[in-house]
């Protein structure tokens, strides 16, 4: 049991670095462009596209890692924090346009 702890204390070491990494590489690069186009759309109503699901949602706030996302529910809505590499596609709800 103590080797399956460890092991996951070194993955989280491990995405720590890699995450570290790529903000440095963005900087060099002048930074992430989906991200610089998400934030243009900060206030609007959007579709969002992740590997596995589909957001109907508005974006609150953005930098260039995470995305805050107002998500609308039947039920109810409720606020979402997720990364922006996460992101296949973005599309501009009718009265976003």
């Amino acid at each position: 049991m103590g080797g399956f702890i460890s092991d996951m204390d070194q993955d989280h070491k491990i995405m720590i670095l890699e995450n570290r990494v790529r903000r440095l590489e963005n900087k060099l690069n002048g930074g992430n462009g989906m991200s610089k186009i998400l934030e243009t759309l900060i206030g609007q109503d959007v579709t969002l596209n992740f590997a596995y699901e589909e957001l109907k949602c508005r974006v609150l706030d953005c930098d260039e890692d995470w995305i805050k996302l107002l998500v609308y529910g039947k039920k109810k809505d409720m606020t979402m924090i997720r990364p922006v590499y996460e992101i296949t596609k973005v599309t501009l709800d009718k009265d976003g346009i």
